[in-house]
């Protein structure tokens, strides 16, 4: 099968999650509880859970093994245009939940100073210590690997310092470079025997979601298109996390595209994860704020990944709780929005 196409089964459930994740406000005719038993395989517990106001989450098919999914929903009552404006303030500064550790935003010119915040875990120093290409334990390019080597003087008694600020500095001109230059200024990383070329696993995100094509092409081309082209109303927010949903802390980079629609009561946030230091070959992700048809709206996240896929006689194990911490992280997500609406 061709990586490039995702699978039937996969298309088939995008196609049918895309109709509520970028539609028109719903009516009676469009159910929200029918979309959620046919589309996504919620039970008719989950759906009152949801309505509820209860978050649910289930992991979707996926075009292939390195591509994982997830998918959550929560109805929330008040003000939409509210809680819209408080989200788009949120982006990359509120907590997701427990397993985000660090995290900030980038200024406007990425700097230092926004990185001040983040630490290096003592794993993460001995695998920069010990990083060539082809065998490194952080994904990382090759120019990056051949820094590390010749700026860190290991046996100085201020090398983990000296490895932090190093990393913060890369991430900071990494950061600055996919400003100017979009998907095609993402990393080639060589920590393993094949080099692995993340705008082609993005591209392979993106040809699995057809919903960002079909009901917000205009976010779509914009998102693929970034920095070439431009939108009106759309605001973009950098920013960075450290999180443990998987069993190593991983750092990220992402980028965020907020917009509403202006022909419909529909607004989106699409995350771009532009880089990770384990695990990721790519991210991404659509919350989607949806009116209810009685009141309230509707608030679904749909996260698709792309990932090493484990080796090794561990590999399931490792596999499952990769999954386990996507799905764990779409409901943190969620729950933080719900809260916020609570208060």
């Amino acid at each position: 099968m061709n990586a490039m196409r995702p699978s039937t089964e996969a298309l088939l459930a995008s196609a049918l999650i895309l109709t509520t994740l970028a539609s028109t406000a719903m009516t009676e005719e469009a159910d929200a509880r029918a979309f959620l038993r046919k589309a996504v395989g919620f039970s008719d517990a989950q759906i009152r859970d949801v309505e509820a106001g209860q978050v649910v989450t289930k992991q979707l098919p996926a075009a292939d093994k390195p591509e994982i999914a997830a998918f959550g929903a929560v109805r929330l009552r008040g003000d939409q245009d509210a809680f819209v404006r408080q989200l788009k303030r949120d982006v990359g500064v509120a907590r997701r939940g427990a397993s985000v550790l660090e995290g900030g935003r980038f200024s406007q010119t990425p700097r230092v100073e926004d990185l001040a915040g983040l630490t290096l875990d003592q794993g993460d120093f001995d695998a920069a210590r010990a990083c060539h290409p082809g065998d490194c334990d952080i994904k990382l390019a090759r120019t990056a690997m051949e820094r590390i080597r010749r700026e860190i003087d290991w046996k100085a008694a201020d090398a983990r310092a000296r490895a932090t600020g190093l990393m913060r500095q890369m991430l900071v001109e990494y950061t600055a470079a996919y400003m100017k230059g979009g998907t095609a200024e993402m990393a080639t990383y060589v920590d393993k025997d094949h080099p692995l070329d993340a705008p082609a696993e993005f591209r392979r995100l993106l040809a699995s979601s057809p919903y960002l094509v079909e009901y917000v092409p205009a976010l779509h081309k914009y998102v693929e298109d970034y920095p070439r082209g431009s939108l009106a109303g759309a605001e973009d927010v950098f920013y960075w996390w450290k999180d443990k949903f998987a069993p190593k802390p991983t750092i990220s980079v992402y980028h965020a595209t907020a917009w509403t629609d202006p022909r419909r009561a529909v607004s989106v946030v699409a995350t771009k994860r532009i880089y990770a230091s384990h695990y990721f070959q790519g991210g991404l992700d659509l919350l989607a704020v949806v009116p209810a048809p009685d009141g309230g709206f509707y608030v679904m996240d749909l996260y698709r990944a792309r990932v090493d896929p484990p080796t090794g006689m561990l590999s399931g194990v490792l596999l499952g709780k990769v999954r386990g911490g996507i799905e764990q992280g779409v409901a943190e997500s969620l729950k933080a929005h719900a809260a916020q609406q609570g208060k």
